[in-house]
């Protein structure tokens, strides 16, 4: 029996909804368990670094974070894997923190530190 344009369009619907969670699953992934990848060295004052090694961390010590800083922060994320987000950053550096903010809770949702599974159950 063939498929009736609805019903193609709601497969089509599924299909990117599903990939769609695949890419985030990887990218949070990629930045809230980097593998082989250099921390974030913070320097404030001679004795004072704070050194960031994952998404977590950063969401944790944003408040050290100025500005100024922005545009390292966002090389350090496109290292990591997430140009996207890098990018944002890069246009409106003012706005690092809601970048930030706001891609640490879209992620977040697809990241299970002990399991390592995506949200859901599905084994990646």
């Amino acid at each position: 029996m063939a498929m009736t344009e609805e019903e193609i369009g709601r497969e089509k619907a599924i299909t990117w909804i599903k990939l769609k969670k695949k890419e985030l699953f990887r990218l949070s992934m990629l930045l809230f368990a980097p593998m082989g990848k250099n921390p974030y060295l913070l320097i404030r004052g001679s004795k004072n670094t704070v050194f960031i090694e994952n998404f977590q961390e950063l969401q944790d010590n944003l408040d050290l974070f100025t500005e100024k800083d922005a545009r390292w922060l966002a090389s350090w994320i496109e290292y990591l894997g997430d140009k996207q987000t890098a990018n944002r950053i890069r246009e409106t550096p003012n706005e690092f923190e809601e970048i930030i903010n706001e891609r640490y809770d879209q992620l977040s949702e697809f990241f299970h530190p002990a399991k390592g599974i995506e949200r859901g159950g599905e084994r990646k």
